[in-house]
């Protein structure tokens, strides 16, 4: 039975507040941190995919805000666009909980702006040897691509 968009909305809710706890204490469920990976999908020569690590933590609100690791840091986000040639463009990334929105900000080639931004709706969660994972689709966007995002809670190295 398909899910219904009240029904959609509430998963996406709950799956926020679980990212919620997991910035509040990186350390639950035997994990270390929090990663993300997105993929960007426009016209063909402004695709991209990008990571990064967003444990820094910022509470605000009734949920709070996770945040790229800083240029320069080991996990500081990057995109990585493969048409024409493959190039690596450094970006800083935010994901505010409550909200349920990402933004990304950079020097984007191919006539990109520079700030882009997205709302989520979630997917599923899935847990795998790496840790937990939550995967969500964009619902609103700020430049009229499609988005699609995971964050893992990194588990802790034994």
């Amino acid at each position: 039975m398909p899910v219904t968009e009240l029904q959609e909305h509430k998963l996406t809710q709950k799956a926020l507040d679980k990212l919620t706890e997991w910035g509040k204490n990186p350390n639950s469920y035997g994990g270390e941190n929090i990663a993300f990976a997105l993929a960007r999908q426009g016209a063909p020569s402004d695709a991209f995919l990008g990571s990064g690590d967003c444990t820094p933590f910022t509470p605000e609100g009734n949920r709070g805000v996770l945040n790229g690791q800083p240029a320069g840091d080991t996990g500081a986000p990057v995109a990585n666009f493969v048409i024409p040639a493959t190039e690596q463009v450094p970006f800083t990334f935010s994901f505010d909980l409550n909200a349920g929105k990402a933004t990304l900000n950079g020097a984007f080639p191919y006539g990109q702006p520079a700030t882009m931004d997205f709302t989520v709706e979630y997917i599923e969660e899935f847990e795998d040897e790496d840790g937990m994972n939550i995967l969500f689709h964009s619902e609103k966007t700020s430049d009229n691509a499609g988005y699609v995002i995971v964050f893992q809670h990194v588990a802790a190295s034994g």
